[in-house]
């Protein structure tokens, strides 16, 4: 197992530039042990793995293979927290199947438009997988599933429920449309979700923080539902949206 000490050191410099993302490597940036054996348990490769103490791996022995001893200075400024775990890596998410592929053996779609905040992301994806999403779709203008934010707050659903990111919504149209799939959009002025039944394949689409779904896309799904409220309360956080509406998805149908 190597040290390195030096910020200049090449292997450290390709880490900085994939956390200051001025990289194009997709890479996932996982801290913590926990978290760490959640990716290894769930088929993802880690790449590079940075430790203070070989202590710090000791829960994962096959890591010293491809792990690198570094001062704590490193990990600080590797970490995307305040008080870093003393051991991080970056790993490759495991494969998946094609976009139409798995839309054709699917049955429940999580379609985000432009989500901005990690943390909605993170916990959107632990929700999705919790509720049996077959696969969460995130639309061109979302927050990237690489920020370490998502991956801490999905908990290590990020590794396991399949991901397209960078989707068109003309294109995703297009082949929910040739699958069979209702397309669904959360909206104020929809049914209530008390009295929708679910059709069997359906593509549920959620908006952005404070905008909503864009025009473009309330044109093109086919029916809407909306979350009852009482009091003044005029909108919920897009993340628990989406887990009351799942949860009624999944009560009907199981």
């Amino acid at each position: 197992m190597k040290t390195l000490e030096s910020k200049n050191n090449p292997i450290i410099k390709r880490a900085l530039k994939i956390v200051s993302r001025t990289n194009s490597e997709n890479l996932l940036l996982v801290e913590g042990q926990k978290l760490i054996a959640e990716a290894i348990a769930s088929g993802a490769e880690a790449q590079m793995v940075f430790a203070e103490t070989l202590q710090a791996i000791s829960f994962s022995p096959e890591l010293a293979k491809i792990c690198f001893l570094v001062p704590r200075a490193i990990i600080r400024e590797l970490s995307s927290v305040q008080t870093p775990a003393p051991v991080l890596a970056f790993f490759s998410l495991p494969s998946q199947p094609s976009l139409s592929e798995k839309i054709k053996n699917s049955d429940l779609l999580v379609v985000l438009d432009r989500i901005q905040d990690p943390g909605n992301l993170g916990t959107i994806i632990r929700t999705s997988e919790a509720m049996g999403a077959s696969a969460l779709i995130l639309l061109k203008g979302c927050c990237s599933r690489y920020n370490p934010k998502v991956a801490r707050a999905a908990m290590g659903s990020s590794f396991r429920l399949p991901t397209f990111d960078n989707i068109s919504p003309a294109n995703l149209f297009k082949i929910l449309k040739d699958a069979d799939f209702a397309t669904i959009c959360a909206d104020m002025h929809g049914t209530d979700l008390q009295k929708l039944s679910f059709p069997a394949r359906s593509a549920i689409f959620f908006g952005q923080e404070g905008q909503g779904l864009s025009q473009e896309i309330l044109k093109e799904c086919t029916s809407r539902l909306a979350i009852p409220m009482q009091g003044q309360v005029e909108s919920l956080n897009v993340a628990t949206s989406v887990a009351i509406c799942l949860y009624e998805w999944s009560r009907n149908r199981f």
